[in-house]
């Protein structure tokens, strides 16, 4: 990782975590001191965080972190520090909401719209999840799966939801989870857009916890 890679993830961490609690000032040379970093490299950090929503800057007024409403909620940084951070639980269950809420839909569009180059995609990725020699194997393959599922709905508004919907995925390998995944795949492949939805929404019964424990 750079430095200025170190100092952007760093200081994401200590905004999501509330060391630098929302509308703190930011002063950049006392960021240089800290992260023993250039002016420069602080400022390109700070520019990094600011188009994430979690600092604002204004030319005379200076910079300060903003409130967790203004955050970029589908950034990938962004749910990955809140994820480590103290509003985990809640992350992972706004996750789970989002998953419960999009990827159904996107079955169901998936079997309606049947894009060759999606489908192909998630034929491919089923097999690599049944052929996956460990966890981590497996899950990339997962990931690739849900999101060329969301892509294949033709929507770029839901296939760009497949962010967060792939940051939500912690499957691990199991017949049950195995069998679910095929259910989709075959409804969508076999144009049966009430079976996607259906096997999908039964999917996440599967591999989602149960939200109210984690809220």
């Amino acid at each position: 990782m750079t430095r200025h890679a170190r100092i952007v993830d760093e200081l994401g961490r200590l905004i999501v975590s509330g060391v630098f609690g929302a509308g703190q000032p930011i002063v950049p040379e006392d960021l240089g001191r800290r992260f023993s970093a250039s002016r420069t490299v602080v400022r390109e950090a700070l520019r990094v965080l600011e188009s994430k929503g979690m600092v604002a800057a204004r030319p005379r007024v200076g910079t300060w972190t903003r409130p967790p409403e203004h955050w970029d909620a589908i950034d990938s940084d962004v749910i990955a520090w809140r994820v480590d951070g103290p509003g985990r639980a809640r992350q992972l269950a706004e996750l789970g909401e989002l998953r419960r809420a999009i990827e159904p839909q996107a079955a169901r569009m998936a079997a309606w719209h049947r894009r060759p180059d999606e489908l192909a995609v998630l034929v491919a990725a089923y097999g690599l999840m049944e052929d996956a020699a460990d966890v981590r194997a497996f899950r990339e393959a997962d990931s690739t799966f849900h999101a060329a599922l969301l892509r294949a709905s033709g929507n770029p508004l839901i296939a760009r939801l497949h962010i967060p919907v792939v940051a939500a995925l912690d499957e691990v390998p199991g017949e049950d989870v195995l069998s679910a995944h095929s259910l989709v795949l075959a409804a969508v492949l076999g144009k049966d857009a009430d079976g996607a939805e259906t096997a999908s929404r039964r999917l996440l019964d599967i591999v989602t916890p149960d939200l109210g424990a984690l809220a």
